[in-house]
C-alpha cells in the first residue's frame, strides 16, 4: 500500500509539475502578445509619423514655390517659343481641377507587372500636387495607380489612389525637438471595372464614386499594423521619386532662364 502510494504521489507531481510548465509557458507567451499589442497600440494613437515624409513634403513644396516664381516670369512660355527652331507654345505646369483648385501633374512609373504571376498586368501611375494659395506648402497629395491585365479574354481594370489630405512640413517645438504630422487620415481608394470601355481619366477629382474605401489609422477600425507599416513604406519610396521629379523640373526651368539670358547676350 506504501509503495502503491508512493508511486500515486510521484504521479501528481509529475502532472503538477508539467501543468506548472505549460502554464507558466502559457504565461510568458501572453505576456509577449500583451507587450506586442501595447506597442502597436502606442504607435497608433501617436500616428505614423516619419520625420524623412515631413522633410519631403518640405523640400518639394519649396521647390513648388520657386517653380511658381519662374512660372510668373513666362520662363517656360519664352523658352518654348524662343529656345526652339519651330514656335510653340508650352503646356501649363499649373492645372485646374473640376473644382478649379490648381495642381501640378507628375507622372509616376509605368509598364509590366508580374506581381500576380502568371497574370501579367500593364500599369502606369500620377501623382497630384496641390499647393496652398501662397505657395508656401502642399496641402494635398494624391497618389493614383491603374493596371489591367496584358492577355486574357476578359479584362479586368483596377485603379488605386493614396490621398494624403493633410500633408505637413517638418516643424519645431519651442525646445527645438521635431513635431511631426501623425499621417492618420491618409485614405485608401480603391476602383474595378469588368468592362474595356471604362477608362479612368488622368484627373485628380474621378467622376465615379470608388467602390472601396479605407482610413489608415482610424480611431474605431484601423487597418491591420504591418498593413499600415507597409502603406507608409511605399509613400515615403514614392515621396522619394516625386522630390527628385519636382527638383527636376525646377533645375530645367531655371537652366531656360539661363539659356534665354545668354539668348539676350548674343550680339553677333
Amino acid at each position: 500500500m506504501k509503495n502503491q502510494a508512493k508511486i500515486i504521489f510521484s504521479i501528481f507531481l509529475v502532472l503538477a509539475t508539467i501543468e506548472t510548465t505549460f502554464a507558466e509557458r502559457a504565461k510568458s507567451f501572453t505576456f509577449k502578445e500583451r507587450e506586442t499589442m501595447k506597442q502597436i497600440e502606442a504607435q497608433r494613437k501617436a500616428g505614423f509619423s516619419d520625420v524623412e515624409i515631413d522633410t519631403l513634403h518640405e523640400s518639394i513644396s519649396k521647390n513648388i514655390g520657386e517653380i511658381k516664381k519662374l512660372n510668373e516670369l513666362g520662363v517656360d512660355k519664352q523658352a518654348s517659343v524662343y529656345l526652339t527652331d519651330i514656335p510653340a507654345t508650352n503646356s501649363n505646369i499649373f492645372k485646374l481641377d473640376k473644382e478649379n483648385k490648381t495642381y501640378l501633374e507628375f507622372p509616376l512609373p509605368q509598364g509590366q507587372s508580374y506581381v500576380d504571376w502568371p497574370k501579367v498586368y500593364l500599369y502606369d501611375g500620377y501623382a497630384y500636387l496641390y499647393p496652398t494659395e501662397d505657395f508656401q506648402n502642399i496641402s494635398k497629395i494624391i497618389l493614383m495607380f491603374r493596371r489591367v491585365n496584358a492577355d486574357g479574354d476578359v479584362y479586368v481594370k483596377e485603379m488605386r489612389r493614396l490621398i494624403n489630405p493633410t500633408p505637413k512640413s517638418i516643424a519645431f517645438k519651442d525646445d527645438n525637438t521635431a513635431e511631426t504630422d501623425s499621417n492618420s487620415d491618409i485614405i485608401l481608394e480603391y476602383y474595378q471595372a469588368n468592362t474595356s470601355n471604362v477608362i479612368w481619366p488622368n484627373e485628380p477629382i474621378q467622376t465615379l464614386e470608388a467602390d472601396v474605401t479605407m482610413e489608415l489609422n482610424k480611431e474605431d477600425s484601423p487597418l491591420p499594423y504591418e498593413k499600415q507599416k507597409m502603406i507608409m513604406l511605399q509613400y515615403k519610396k514614392i515621396l522619394r521619386n516625386i522630390d527628385k521629379s519636382v527638383a527636376r523640373k525646377l533645375r530645367g526651368l531655371q537652366l531656360d532662364q539661363r539659356r534665354m539670358v545668354t539668348k539676350m547676350l548674343e550680339f553677333r
